[in-house]
């Protein structure tokens, strides 16, 4: 297997798969701190990654993901049903504008109010996917790609 450089810095060696800002990135230790955690590479090793957020959410499979347009979704159903928000909140106990900024699409809802949604309005919200971790690019060669954290230096540059 080729050697996995950090998609934010570019150092090595790669530790873990983490989701920043909605974004699926390969990280080192340092850098996966900002991040929540979705897989480490080496089970064994506890070392310089500090989990600032939990890896598990209750109800969470690695395997799973809320579809993109879930708010226009979960609108058209509620709409076809003729309920309102507010009795849609009720009957799954949450709040009518947490349901409201969810449906504007201000919001992703968690997985458990997706599946509760799901099961309320007989909607598919939930879709299984499998887990992919893509080396990055090796830095021999002469072109690289630019990292997030290139862009980050050149923006603060530029103020």
């Amino acid at each position: 297997m080729s050697e996995l450089f950090c998609d934010i810095c570019g150092r090595t060696p790669v530790r873990a798969q983490i989701l920043l800002e909605g974004a699926k990135l390969m990280a080192c230790g340092s850098c996966a701190r900002g991040g929540k955690i979705l897989y480490r590479l080496h089970e064994d090793e506890e070392g310089p990654i500090v989990q600032t957020q939990s890896v598990s959410t209750p109800g969470f499979d690695a395997g799973e993901e809320i579809v993109e347009d879930c708010g226009k979704i979960i609108r058209a159903a509620r709409d076809r049903m003729g309920l309102p928000l507010s009795v849609i909140a009720e009957r799954i106990s949450e709040r009518e504008s947490y349901l409201a900024s969810i449906e504007n699409g201000h919001v992703h809802p968690s997985l458990d109010v997706a599946k509760k949604l799901e099961k309320e309005l007989k909607v598919k919200l939930i879709e299984k996917v499998a887990p992919s971790i893509a080396a990055s690019p090796a830095s021999g060669s002469r072109f690289s790609a630019p990292l997030l954290g290139d862009t980050i230096t050149r923006e603060k540059k530029k103020k």
